[in-house]
């Protein structure tokens, strides 16, 4: 009996080893897949970077061949299109693919990838968890669309836009904050990347909900569910989201729909450097800088950026060259920017973004007679417009620009309540950057404080300083319109006297 119970205890024993061996044969399985995994998504990215360190090579090597960061392939135009339902997005997309075909360029359409899963039979999420998911599988799909249509686009070697039917940060507008910022950790993306490093400009086209009610409708869109309301609330908390960017252009109702598109055409077509009638950049003087908890009591949200302006030797092609770098927190975007002069005397400005390496290669190509300018800009949307505060830092540190983009020079503004101007400055040359970046390096040749070139350039022969101005009625926009004599002296008027 005692053998008996001695072979049951061993055979018990024998299989509680043999199930536990089997436990950890399976964990160890489990994690040879899991570690397999890793190592193959790893291998992955760096066969993506490779890619790209290849392909940023090749183009560093055409802007050097070119001369003063002109490249010599054939510019790829990345454009977003975006804003609340039912505002015109798509016969926008229709008039710009058939205007710039026409005009000789490759133009290619990036869906909407929500658009393609609800089409294609995944239902809306039910819960606040599966939204997450949803949103997280339809930014990576989103990804990988954008980056195979811009490949293409480059592979090409035409010159091409790119239009995406809504971008990477229309994602947020259909989250929380908090699930934002998760997203964004798990797949390794800051919103500098997603916002400013990829797009070349964001076009909002404003729901018609919002100025053109009795056009708004689903009937064109089998999958929009949102109400008049709802279609508002969206468009605004979209436009939020793209808050910040460089180019960030607001296409309102405030027109008939034909004309709407009309102004859509005529933004992005200044981009190519397509001979439009060109919307102005309207500058205004501020007494001083509104602080951000006053900014915020009228608008719902401000983005700050550190923006470093440098000018490049000049050259036949371009009249004038710089690059920009604009940060924020520890994100850095980069452009290129070039003023061509046409053969009738208008000038076009040229722009495309740059990688970090092609922006420090093009840095030793500065223009010794400039200084960098540097300032932080603030940009905010208010009354339907897009606005940037320009606070100078250095030796002109204190000066304030606020700019908006205009329609026209003569188009009526009403400037935000926040902001006191002194005057618009948009046709004083004094307030143009590059005069600036000219001044600064005259005061770091002769060795003197900016107060004493100023002063040496007052006290010389017909420098006497500018002369008190008789009271001007107030425009259309509510500021003065004064004409400055510091620009015929040879300097900014922004910098101290």
């Amino acid at each position: 009996m005692s053998s008996t119970l001695t072979l049951v205890a061993s055979v018990a024993t024998t299989a509680a080893l043999a199930a536990a061996l089997a436990v950890l044969a399976s964990r160890d399985r489990k994690t040879r897949k899991d570690t397999h995994r890793t190592i193959s998504e790893l291998e992955q990215r760096l066969r993506k970077q490779q890619q790209q360190l290849t392909e940023y090579e090749a183009r560093l090597s055409d802007i050097r061949r070119g001369g003063a960061g002109v490249a010599a392939l054939p510019p790829v135009h990345k454009v977003v299109l975006t804003g609340g339902p039912c505002g015109g997005k798509t016969t926008a997309l229709t008039e710009l693919k058939t205007r710039l075909e026409a005009l000789g360029f490759l133009v290619l359409c990036v869906p909407e990838a929500a658009t393609l899963l609800f089409a294609g039979g995944i239902p809306h999420p039910a819960d606040e968890a599966a939204g997450f998911n949803f949103q997280k599988g339809l930014l990576k799909m989103q990804i990988a669309l954008e980056d195979e249509f811009t490949a293409q686009a480059k592979a090409s070697g035409r010159p091409c836009v790119v239009f995406f039917d809504r971008g990477l940060m229309d994602g947020k507008a259909y989250m929380t904050d908090a699930q934002w910022e998760l997203l964004l950790d798990e797949l390794h993306l800051t919103p500098v990347m997603m916002r400013d490093a990829r797009y070349d400009a964001v076009l909002h086209m404003m729901t018609a909900a919002d100025g053109a009610e009795k056009f708004y409708t689903n009937a064109n869109n089998a999958v929009r569910l949102e109400s008049a309301e709802e279609a508002r609330a969206m468009d605004r908390r979209t436009l939020d989201c793209w808050t910040g960017h460089e180019h960030l252009y607001i296409v309102d109702n405030s027109s008939d729909f034909t004309e709407k598109i009309r102004r859509a055409v005529a933004r992005v077509s200044r981009l190519v450097g397509v001979p439009v009638p060109l919307a102005v950049n309207r500058k205004f003087l501020l007494k001083k800088l509104p602080k951000t908890e006053t900014l915020l009591q009228h608008v719902k949200r401000v983005e700050v950026f550190e923006v470093e302006q440098t000018y490049l030797a000049t050259t036949t092609v371009a009249e004038r060259c710089r690059i920009r770098r604009r940060q924020q927190g520890t994100n850095q975007s980069f452009q290129h920017q070039a003023w061509v002069a046409g053969a009738d005397g208008s000038e076009t400005l040229m722009e495309r973004t740059l990688s970090g390496r092609e922006y420090f290669s093009l840095m030793k190509q500065a223009d010794p007679n400039t200084r960098a300018v540097r300032k932080t800009l603030t940009c905010f949307t208010w009354a339907h417009s897009y606005w940037e505060l320009n606070v100078f830092q250095g030796e002109v540190e204190g000066n304030c620009i606020l700019e908006v983009e205009a329609e026209s020079a003569d188009s009526r503004l009403t400037l935000p309540p926040m902001c006191e101007a002194i005057r618009e400055v948009t046709n004083e040359p004094g307030f143009d950057s590059y005069l600036i970046a000219q001044q600064l390096a005259r005061v770091t040749s002769v060795g003197k404080s900016m107060s004493d070139v100023i002063e040496d350039i007052t006290k010389s022969p017909g420098g006497s300083g500018v002369p008190s101005r008789p009271e001007t009625p107030l425009d259309s926009g509510g500021v003065r319109r004064i004409p400055s004599r510091d620009a015929a002296l040879g300097r900014s008027p922004i910098f101290p006297s």
